[in-house]
Protein backbone atom coordinates (compact mmCIF):
# COMPACT_ATOMS: atom_id res chain seq x y z
CA UNK A 1 0.00 0.00 0.00
CA UNK A 2 1.34 3.43 -0.91
CA UNK A 3 0.26 6.89 0.15
CA UNK A 4 1.01 9.99 -1.91
CA UNK A 5 1.19 13.26 0.03
CA UNK A 6 0.57 16.76 -1.24
CA UNK A 7 4.16 17.14 -2.43
CA UNK A 8 3.72 14.03 -4.61
CA UNK A 9 6.28 12.13 -2.59
CA UNK A 10 5.45 8.47 -2.22
CA UNK A 11 5.46 7.08 1.31
CA UNK A 12 5.33 3.35 1.87
CA UNK A 13 4.14 2.55 5.42
CA UNK A 14 5.83 -0.25 7.29
CA UNK A 15 4.43 -2.67 9.85
CA UNK A 16 1.48 -3.60 7.65
CA UNK A 17 0.05 -6.89 8.85
CA UNK A 18 -3.04 -7.97 6.92
CA UNK A 19 -6.27 -8.61 8.83
CA UNK A 20 -7.86 -11.59 7.06
CA UNK A 21 -10.37 -13.30 9.36
CA UNK A 22 -12.20 -13.42 12.67
CA UNK A 23 -13.18 -16.29 14.90
CA UNK A 24 -15.61 -14.93 17.44
CA UNK A 25 -13.54 -12.39 19.36
CA UNK A 26 -10.30 -13.62 17.83
CA UNK A 27 -8.72 -11.71 14.96
CA UNK A 28 -6.38 -13.44 12.50
CA UNK A 29 -3.64 -11.57 10.64
CA UNK A 30 -1.20 -12.52 7.91
CA UNK A 31 2.43 -11.44 8.08
CA UNK A 32 3.18 -9.59 4.84
CA UNK A 33 6.18 -7.35 5.47
CA UNK A 34 9.74 -7.69 6.72
CA UNK A 35 8.96 -5.01 9.26
CA UNK A 36 6.21 -7.27 10.62
CA UNK A 37 8.80 -9.99 11.10
CA UNK A 38 11.11 -7.56 12.87
CA UNK A 39 8.36 -6.59 15.29
CA UNK A 40 7.25 -10.17 16.00
CA UNK A 41 10.84 -11.32 16.54
CA UNK A 42 10.66 -9.68 19.97
CA UNK A 43 7.88 -12.03 21.10
CA UNK A 44 10.10 -14.67 22.76
CA UNK A 45 11.66 -12.00 24.94
CA UNK A 46 8.27 -10.63 26.02
CA UNK A 47 6.12 -13.74 26.51
CA UNK A 48 6.80 -15.45 29.86
CA UNK A 49 4.94 -18.76 29.97
CA UNK A 50 5.52 -19.11 33.72
CA UNK A 51 3.55 -15.92 34.31
CA UNK A 52 0.67 -17.10 32.13
CA UNK A 53 -0.04 -20.73 33.05
CA UNK A 54 0.49 -22.32 36.49
CA UNK A 55 1.32 -25.89 37.40
CA UNK A 56 3.95 -26.89 34.84
CA UNK A 57 7.47 -28.13 35.39
CA UNK A 58 10.58 -26.12 34.57
CA UNK A 59 11.24 -28.41 31.60
CA UNK A 60 7.69 -28.01 30.30
CA UNK A 61 7.91 -24.22 30.48
CA UNK A 62 11.22 -24.33 28.64
CA UNK A 63 9.84 -26.61 25.92
CA UNK A 64 6.78 -24.39 25.46
CA UNK A 65 9.03 -21.37 25.08
CA UNK A 66 11.24 -23.24 22.62
CA UNK A 67 8.21 -23.79 20.43
CA UNK A 68 7.50 -20.06 20.38
CA UNK A 69 11.11 -19.37 19.46
CA UNK A 70 10.95 -22.00 16.72
CA UNK A 71 7.75 -20.49 15.31
CA UNK A 72 9.43 -17.11 15.10
CA UNK A 73 12.51 -18.63 13.46
CA UNK A 74 10.44 -20.47 10.86
CA UNK A 75 8.38 -17.35 10.18
CA UNK A 76 11.54 -15.98 8.60
CA UNK A 77 12.03 -19.00 6.31
CA UNK A 78 11.72 -18.08 2.59
CA UNK A 79 8.39 -19.12 1.10
CA UNK A 80 6.65 -19.63 4.44
CA UNK A 81 3.21 -18.23 5.23
CA UNK A 82 2.61 -17.02 8.77
CA UNK A 83 -0.58 -16.09 10.58
CA UNK A 84 -0.93 -14.71 14.08
CA UNK A 85 -4.02 -14.04 16.13
CA UNK A 86 -5.14 -11.68 18.84
CA UNK A 87 -7.76 -11.52 21.56
CA UNK A 88 -8.58 -8.08 22.91
CA UNK A 89 -5.71 -6.78 20.76
CA UNK A 90 -3.19 -9.03 22.54
CA UNK A 91 -1.35 -11.60 20.48
CA UNK A 92 -2.08 -15.15 21.65
CA UNK A 93 -0.99 -17.49 18.88
CA UNK A 94 1.10 -17.98 15.75
CA UNK A 95 1.28 -20.60 13.01
CA UNK A 96 3.78 -20.83 10.17
CA UNK A 97 3.83 -23.23 7.24
CA UNK A 98 5.25 -23.85 3.79
CA UNK A 99 2.24 -24.02 1.42
CA UNK A 100 2.49 -26.47 -1.47
CA UNK A 101 0.72 -29.56 -2.78
CA UNK A 102 2.08 -31.10 0.40
CA UNK A 103 1.83 -28.29 2.92
CA UNK A 104 4.25 -28.53 5.82
CA UNK A 105 3.18 -26.86 9.06
CA UNK A 106 6.48 -25.98 10.68
CA UNK A 107 5.11 -24.79 13.99
CA UNK A 108 2.05 -23.62 15.87
CA UNK A 109 2.21 -22.04 19.31
CA UNK A 110 -0.57 -20.53 21.41
CA UNK A 111 -0.58 -19.10 24.93
CA UNK A 112 -2.93 -17.40 27.43
CA UNK A 113 -3.29 -13.65 27.71
CA UNK A 114 -4.74 -13.95 31.23
CA UNK A 115 -3.19 -15.98 34.01
CA UNK A 116 -4.35 -19.59 33.93
CA UNK A 117 -6.93 -19.09 31.16
CA UNK A 118 -6.38 -20.76 27.80
CA UNK A 119 -7.77 -18.85 24.84
CA UNK A 120 -10.73 -20.79 23.48
CA UNK A 121 -10.28 -21.95 19.87
CA UNK A 122 -6.84 -20.31 19.63
CA UNK A 123 -5.24 -23.36 18.04
CA UNK A 124 -8.28 -24.55 16.10
CA UNK A 125 -8.81 -21.17 14.43
CA UNK A 126 -5.22 -21.03 13.18
CA UNK A 127 -5.42 -24.59 11.87
CA UNK A 128 -8.75 -23.76 10.25
CA UNK A 129 -7.18 -20.86 8.36
CA UNK A 130 -4.33 -23.03 7.08
CA UNK A 131 -6.82 -25.77 6.13
CA UNK A 132 -8.91 -23.21 4.22
CA UNK A 133 -5.87 -22.02 2.28
CA UNK A 134 -4.86 -25.61 1.55
CA UNK A 135 -8.34 -26.53 0.29
CA UNK A 136 -8.56 -23.40 -1.86
CA UNK A 137 -5.16 -24.15 -3.41
CA UNK A 138 -6.17 -27.79 -4.07
CA UNK A 139 -3.40 -29.32 -1.99
CA UNK A 140 -3.10 -33.06 -1.51
CA UNK A 141 -1.60 -33.51 1.96
CA UNK A 142 -0.61 -31.62 5.10
CA UNK A 143 2.22 -32.75 7.35
CA UNK A 144 3.61 -31.64 10.69
CA UNK A 145 5.76 -32.89 13.54
CA UNK A 146 3.93 -33.25 16.86
CA UNK A 147 6.15 -32.81 19.90
CA UNK A 148 5.87 -35.53 22.50
CA UNK A 149 7.76 -33.88 25.36
CA UNK A 150 5.81 -30.65 25.71
CA UNK A 151 3.47 -29.42 28.45
CA UNK A 152 0.36 -30.74 26.69
CA UNK A 153 -0.69 -33.77 24.65
CA UNK A 154 -0.34 -32.39 21.12
CA UNK A 155 -0.76 -35.79 19.44
CA UNK A 156 -4.33 -36.17 20.74
CA UNK A 157 -5.14 -32.57 19.85
CA UNK A 158 -3.94 -33.07 16.30
CA UNK A 159 -5.84 -36.34 15.99
CA UNK A 160 -8.99 -34.37 16.84
CA UNK A 161 -8.12 -32.22 13.81
CA UNK A 162 -7.99 -35.29 11.58
CA UNK A 163 -4.24 -35.82 11.47
CA UNK A 164 -2.83 -39.33 11.84
CA UNK A 165 0.66 -40.49 12.89
CA UNK A 166 2.93 -41.80 10.14
CA UNK A 167 5.73 -44.35 10.62
CA UNK A 168 8.27 -41.58 11.27
CA UNK A 169 8.86 -41.42 15.03
CA UNK A 170 11.70 -39.55 16.72
CA UNK A 171 12.87 -39.08 20.31
CA UNK A 172 10.76 -36.01 21.05
CA UNK A 173 8.34 -35.84 18.13
CA UNK A 174 6.40 -37.86 15.58
CA UNK A 175 5.24 -37.02 12.11
CA UNK A 176 1.51 -36.65 11.46
CA UNK A 177 -0.43 -36.01 8.28
CA UNK A 178 -3.89 -35.43 6.83
CA UNK A 179 -5.10 -35.84 3.24
CA UNK A 180 -7.29 -33.49 1.24
CA UNK A 181 -10.47 -35.52 1.76
CA UNK A 182 -10.12 -35.46 5.54
CA UNK A 183 -9.34 -31.73 5.42
CA UNK A 184 -12.67 -31.09 3.69
CA UNK A 185 -14.41 -33.16 6.33
CA UNK A 186 -12.77 -31.26 9.19
CA UNK A 187 -13.57 -27.93 7.57
CA UNK A 188 -17.24 -28.89 7.43
CA UNK A 189 -17.22 -29.96 11.09
CA UNK A 190 -15.42 -26.91 12.41
CA UNK A 191 -17.45 -24.51 10.30
CA UNK A 192 -20.34 -25.24 12.66
CA UNK A 193 -18.24 -24.84 15.80
CA UNK A 194 -15.77 -21.97 15.71
CA UNK A 195 -17.65 -19.09 14.08
CA UNK A 196 -14.86 -18.44 11.58
CA UNK A 197 -15.43 -15.58 9.12
CA UNK A 198 -13.14 -14.22 6.46
CA UNK A 199 -13.12 -10.44 6.25
CA UNK A 200 -12.23 -7.99 3.52
CA UNK A 201 -8.43 -7.86 3.83
CA UNK A 202 -7.29 -4.71 5.56
CA UNK A 203 -3.80 -3.54 6.41
CA UNK A 204 -3.15 -2.54 10.00
CA UNK A 205 -0.17 -1.05 11.78
CA UNK A 206 1.26 -4.08 13.53
CA UNK A 207 2.74 -1.78 16.17
CA UNK A 208 -0.81 -1.35 17.45
CA UNK A 209 -0.85 -5.06 18.43
CA UNK A 210 0.05 -5.68 22.08
CA UNK A 211 2.81 -8.29 22.36
CA UNK A 212 3.75 -7.62 25.98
Amino acid sequence: MQITNQTNQVYTPQFEALHVATCGKLNIYKVVDQADIGYLKTLPQKIDMKKLMPGLTKEEYERWHEMLEYAIDMMQSPGNTTYFETLNNKICGIITCFPDKTTVIDCICTWPIEFGKKVKFAGKSLFYKVFKDFDKNKGTRIKLDAITNGPYDTVTKYQELGLKPTSKVYNTKLEMEINKYKVKEILNVFERIINYKEVKPKYIDIKEIDIN
